[in-house]
């Protein structure tokens, strides 16, 4: 049995999707929410969820918000986030807060169905434009964006960084002393407002150095 708990604002969308989805035998919807305030409010909350559909645009807090508070509730279940936003941004940001899903609100009620069954079975799913976004974000160079805030040595530096370099292979590569590189990264914390080499690595994988 595969339940599922939604979490969609639009009453209308809210009781299509659960009901679509209660004509599978195989299916069960243990709630139907339209905010996260609402599910807070649920008198019992099934310990047993396998899959959450969770609109990320609810009034008060939004889904991704929400979701650190989902996966307290529900470690094990599939959030698969289910959207009428396709920018990258929000692809993105959903999967770093812990989804292991992103469809577009225009894909059917089938595909929909066919989503869940991936994310419980294979451990994620995504619909083909989330799926583009995603490897497009992923393929992009993370220092092209900050490299006119650099300058030539310290560029040279993070891109040492971020192939996992220690501090003593980098003066080695770049022909200086540890104390030089040390006194360049502490230049590259301010300018990229970060407090220290884990931060920065953290932001650079993530695409987050603005």
């Amino acid at each position: 049995m595969i339940t599922i708990g939604i979490i969609e604002d639009n009453h209308f969308q809210l009781n299509n999707y659960k009901e679509f989805l209660e004509d599978f035998q195989e299916c069960k919807v243990v709630f139907a929410c339209r905010s996260m305030e609402e599910f807070r409010a649920l008198p019992y909350k099934d310990p047993d969820v396998k899959a959450i559909l969770l609109d990320i645009s609810l009034p008060g807090d939004s889904g991704i918000e929400g979701m650190e508070e989902l996966k307290q509730h529900y470690p094990d279940a599939k959030i698969i986030v289910l959207s009428g936003h396709d920018g990258q941004q929000y692809v993105i940001e959903s999967i770093m807060h812990g989804a292991s899903g992103y469809i577009i609100k225009t894909s059917r009620l089938m595909e929909i169905y066919h989503s869940i069954l991936d994310a419980v079975t294979q451990g994620g799913t995504l619909s083909p434009k989330a799926a583009h976004l995603l490897i497009a974000h992923i393929s992009k160079d993370p220092l092209e964006s900050i490299r006119d805030r650099l300058t030539k040595r310290e560029y040279e530096l993070l891109g040492l960084l971020k192939d996992g370099h220690s501090y003593k292979e980098m003066a080695e590569r770049l022909y200086v002393t540890v104390h030089t590189v040390n006194q360049h990264l502490k230049k590259i914390y301010s300018k990229l407002n970060v407090a220290s080499k884990s931060e920065l690595i953290s932001k650079i994988w993530s695409n987050n150095l603005f």
